[in-house]
Formats: structure tokens, sequence, C-alpha cells
């Protein structure tokens, strides 16, 4: 404490600047609470880190990646630990916000070691107001731990070689290894840490970095070894996109290069928030405009300051062979910012895979750290001002374009923009659970590997009585007062609720202005109409009990809906089942038509009243009766019907008209 003490006193206003700095980096990550993405990737993260955090199922893999390889489980270890004390996603928003925040004192550490003061902080103002970091700091998101990653590496490499310590240099090693196993664009850091191992002949503390290597292939073994054993194509995949891709892919080599220009000019960060097509009004776009190029005019003069800084020894003939921990720290830094800026291009270079601007974040940082060399210690002292000057310019206007931004997609809908935002389902799900009723989510899909809401509601409602169900095939209804919340009112099972009339009460739940709003009924008891009762109910073996259906003209398009009513007498067998339904007509003995669709089964709870329909072409010819049963999926072995004492119980369930 006394040190810092002394520090503050000797630089009060580099020790104010910088505090100003953290203050506007923390408003733009942490402000606006709930205005965060949680869509699928978020959500689907969040399963696994809950699973592992509250169930005690260690993840060996994590979520499938963009390129169809699946990711290593380094993310879902990480987030497994806000989760082990909130059940809130905006936890874990906050602590990737927080992490983001310590990038920027360790970018203002790295450059004011390197050049001074004034790099120091140029460098840390450009990255706390980088639209593109800013974005990238308020969501679950694996790329969005890439910078703090990245940063903490070459804080361990700088320390590292300066003191001799092999622990620092092992740090460095297993970050080296291990940032890729959070998002595989890390590994942009192992192949700069390959070069400077031969560059400062690291082999010299070869404890500290096998130390660290060895921890970073102890993290990795479990999901090498899972794919390895259960022959998962994900290896075939990734020995395709190395040896330069299937011919039907279409990849562009210089994408990189191009997309870590638009990092570096802050080009294109709309597209993330708002829509490929949204202008920006004047002045501000004009203000944008200018500093983009500002920012490159920056880079220009720092790489050529840093390269000169590095030829300028060959010149004078007196060429370093080897580096010493007694050298200074800014040739040390000036050698591996450069080859930082690239690495992440030069590893999307030759792998033929589709390349996207958060697999560049990794090498945005030496970028900024070559913008704050152009205020180095050595220029003059007006050359310096102009460059902070030019800095503050260039944060102000983009801070001002980013507030814009977050006010109107935390109030309006942009299509194409971001999608809901996280406060709209929280408010949702907090109206609904105060009474304590269990909650069935009728939403797009009922699997959380696979749908976004269905992820993100599971989520909410971690530790509450709910179930989640394809509102576009089946409902469940508990025997037992409830809520049923509908993501959209296109979704067919609401127009099936409206329709069967179970009395309630209708809310509609808000989201953005021009956002469709969650609906939620309120059922007290379930009361069900216009159905056609089975004089003897028919159970399969699954447990789901049919009870009765009916025909619904569909006049809009021309066609009729098939309703079943189950109810479901005892908690099915583990397995994902699926209704067929065959339509006949008369004079014809073969089905006219087929129509299959899954029942939400794992959702099933006993008790439960399960609607489940299908939609066929209305015929010109009689219709003469519909077989209907269940089987399983995807092994396609019927339920059969139980009590039979003639029929074969395989034999489908008639419904005749």
């Amino acid at each position: 404490m006394r040190t810092i003490s002394i520090y503050l006193q000797q630089h009060k206003i580099e020790a104010v600047a910088l505090s100003l700095i953290l203050l506007l980096a923390a408003w733009l990550r942490l402000g606006w609470p709930g205005v965060v993405s949680f869509g699928f990737d978020e959500a689907r993260v969040s399963d696994l880190a809950l699973r592992m955090a509250r169930e005690g199922n260690w993840a060996a893999l994590g979520m499938q990646s963009s390129t169809g390889v699946p990711n290593f489980p380094a993310t879902v270890w990480f987030f497994a630990i806000p989760y082990r004390f909130s059940l809130n996603p905006l936890v874990a928003t906050g602590l990737v916000g927080l992490l983001n925040l310590t990038a920027v004192c360790g970018i203002w550490w790295l450059g004011r070691t390197a050049w001074g003061r004034a790099a120091g902080l140029v460098a840390a103002l450009l990255l706390a107001t980088s639209p593109y970091l800013i974005f990238y700091s308020r969501s679950i998101w694996s790329q969005n731990l890439l910078v703090p990653g990245a940063i903490l590496w070459a804080i361990a490499f700088v320390i590292g070689l300066r003191k001799g310590s092999g622990r620092w240099l092992g740090l460095h090693a297993f970050l080296a290894g291990f940032v890729g196993q959070l998002h595989f664009a890390g590994f942009a850091l192992a192949l700069v840490s390959l070069w400077l191992g031969f560059r400062f002949r690291l082999w010299r503390w070869w404890r500290g970095i096998t130390a660290g290597l060895i921890l970073a292939l102890l993290a990795a073994l479990p999901p090498i070894l899972l794919i390895w054993r259960s022959g998962d194509g994900s290896l075939a995949l990734v020995a395709e996109m190395l040896a330069g891709g299937s011919p039907d892919r279409e990849t562009n080599r210089l994408a990189g290069w191009e997309q870590l220009g638009w990092l570096g000019r802050s080009r294109h960060w709309e597209r993330l928030w708002l829509n490929h097509d949204w202008a920006w009004p004047e002045p501000l776009a004009a203000a944008l405009q200018a500093v983009g190029w500002l920012a490159v005019g920056l880079l220009a003069v720092g790489v050529l300051a840093v390269g000169w800084q590095l030829v300028k020894p060959f010149l004078a003939r007196n060429r370093e062979t080897t580096r010493t921990p007694n050298e200074g720290d800014s040739p040390l830094l000036s050698r591996l910012v450069l080859v930082w800026a690239v690495a992440a291009p030069l590893l999307f270079f030759v792998p033929q895979t589709p390349v996207y601007v958060q697999y560049l974040l990794v090498s945005l940082p030496a970028l900024f750290l070559l913008m704050g060399a152009a205020a180095a210690d050595r220029w003059p002292g007006w050359w310096r001002g102009l460059v902070l000057t030019t800095a503050v310019f260039i944060a102000a206007v983009q801070a001002t374009a980013v507030k814009q931004t977050l006010t109107i997609v935390a109030d309006q809908f942009v299509p194409g923009g971001m999608g809901t935002p996280l406060a709209y389902p929280q408010a949702a799900v907090d109206q609904l659970t105060g009474d304590g009723r269990p909650i069935v989510v009728a939403a797009y899909g009922d699997r959380p590997e696979f749908f976004g809401d269905v992820a993100m509601f599971k989520v909410l409602l971690w530790d509450y009585p709910s179930q989640r169900v394809d509102g576009r095939h089946a409902l469940l209804i508990p025997d037992e007062p409830s809520h049923l919340l509908f993501t959209y009112d296109y979704l067919p099972a609401w127009e099936v609720v409206t329709a069967v009339g179970p009395p309630g009460v209708v809310r509609e739940l808000p989201r953005r202005q021009g956002e469709m709003p969650y609906l939620a009924l309120t059922i007290d008891e379930v009361a069900l109409s216009g159905f056609t009762l089975l004089e003897q109910p028919q159970e399969l073996a699954n447990g789901a009990v049919l009870h009765g259906w009916q025909l619904q003209d569909l006049p809009a398009t021309g066609q009729m809906r098939l309703l079943t009513y189950w109810r479901i007498g005892q908690t099915p067998p583990a397995g994902h089942f699926q209704q067929f339904n065959h339509l006949y007509l008369a004079d014809n003995d073969g089905p006219a038509a087929i129509q299959d669709g899954p029942t939400s089964s794992e959702a099933w709870q006993a008790g439960d009243h399960l609607l489940t329909w299908a939609v066929f072409e209305r015929p010109e010819a009689a219709i003469a009766h519909f077989h209907v049963g269940m089987y399983t999926w995807p092994d396609l072995q019927r339920s059969p019907v139980l009590n039979r004492d003639e029929l074969d119980p395989l034999y489908p369930l008639e419904l005749r008209p």
C-alpha cells in the first residue's frame, strides 16, 4: 500500500487520467444492466455451466463451434464459477465485464512499461472505448475472454523475461496453450509463443515452461480423449480444414486481414447491435468515419516507430544475438507486439474455415499498443500531446455512438439487430414465479441443445418447477394451477389453447417497442372443450393415455388440424417419443397422408394433460379414419397399446369421424 501511495503522489495526473479511463470503461461494459445478449450461445454455455456447478456434471466438451468442431470445455469451467454462487446470468455477465475492465489496466501497464506514460494512457483509452471490445465484454461468450487472456499472456512474458522468472514464463506457457481452449482463436497466441521461444531462448527456464505446458495439456486431455474414443467426425473435419478444406466450402484467405482492419478502425461494429443497413445521422456519421482514419494514422505512426526501434541496431552494426533479463522493456515489447498483431489472421490463413470478426479479437490489443507507441516518450512533448488529443477525440466519438446504440437496443426492436435483451425474459419470469405455480414454456422447439429460447428459459427457471414443450406440435397443461408461457403468438400452441378454451387469465408480458410480447395464460383448473371423448381411454406402454380427439377446420389455409387429447398416467421411460398420425380415405387401403411430430416427452410429468396435433390438407374424398400412436426416436420402436385382448398391441389407435 505504501508503494501505491508513493506512486500516486508522484504521478497524480496520470493516476487521475487512468481512473477516468477505467470509470469510462466500466460504464460502457457494466452500465445498462440487463441490456445484454442472451441468445442460444449464451444460454447453452450457461446451461452446461449450471449442470456442472449445481449438479456436479463435469463438462468434458463445450458447445459446438460455428465451424462444426466441438469447443474445449474451458469456457464452461470458467462460467461454472459464478453460477456456483448465483443463478442470475447477470452475475456471470458482470464477471466478464470486470475481467475486460482489468484488461484496460493490463494494456496500460504494457504500454507504459515499454514506451512511457502517454503511450500507456493512449492504449488504455482506445481499448476502453473500442465498440467491438465493449460489445464482446457484455455477454457470456467464449470469445469475450480472449482479450483478458491475451493481455495476461503478454504481461507474464514481459515480467518473466525481465526478471528471469520461470514462474511467470510458466504462466505465459500455460496461457499460450489454454487461451485457445477458451476459444480456438486463442491458439494464435501459441504461434507467437513458439516464435518467442526461439527468439529469446526461453528453454533456459525449461522447468517453469514445462510445468505450464503440462498443465495446459492436462486441461485439454478430457475433450481430446472423448472425441478420439467416440469416433466423432470432428477429427476428420479438423484434418479437412488443415488440408485445405472441401471444394464446396467458400472461404477467403484474406478475410482475416480485412476483419482485423475492421477491428482496428472500429468499422462495421453497428452490425452486431443494430443491422447491416444501419446509417448514423450527421454529424455523428462523419465523426465515426473520421475516427476510423485517425486510428489508421496512429497505427501507421506506431508501426513505423516500433519498426525503426528494431531496425536501428542493425544499422548501427550492433545487432543483438540474445535477450538478457537486463534489457529494456521497450525493444522487448516491440518484438512481441508486431508478431502478436498479425498472429490471428495468420492462424486462419491456411485452414479453410469461415473467419468471423470475433476470431481476430486476440490480436486487437496489439493494435492498440502500436497506436500507443505513437506517443512514446522519445517523441517531443507537443507530438505526445497531439496523439493524446487524437485518442481523446476517438474515445469521445465512439463512446457517444455506443451510448446511443445501447439506448436504442434497450427499448426498440431493430430488424436484423440484437435479439431480445436479457432484461425482458427475466422480467417475464419474475412476474410469473411469484405465486409458486409451475410454468410450462411453449417455444419454437423443446431441446436446449438446438433452440435458443428453450435454453434461455431453462436457465432462467433453473430452480423453479417448469417444463418446456415444442409449441409447434404439442402442449402440456399441468393438473394443477399453473402458468402457460408462449414465446410468440404465432405458435400453433397458442392457437390450440385458445381454441379448446381452458379458462384462465391472459397477460401480455412486454418486450421492446416493435417486438411481439410474451403471452401468459394463468390456469386455475383444466377444462377443455370440443373433444370427442373415447368411451374407454386407451393407454400406451409409455404412460400416455388417449382420452379424446377433435378435427378443426383451418379456413385461412384450406387445411384441417387433427387434435388429440392425452393424459400422462405415469412418468415415461427415458427416451424421445414421436407421434404418428395417418389419414385414411374411403375406398383406399393405404394412408393418404402421414404427419409425424414430437411430443416433448422428456418434459412429461404424471397427471399432465397433453395436446398434440397434426395438420393435413383437406381432402376432397370422404375421410374414413385416422390412425395414431407413438414411437421412440430415433430407433423407431412403436409403443404398444396396453390391455388389448384381441388386437395386436402394436396396432395403431383408430379414430373414426
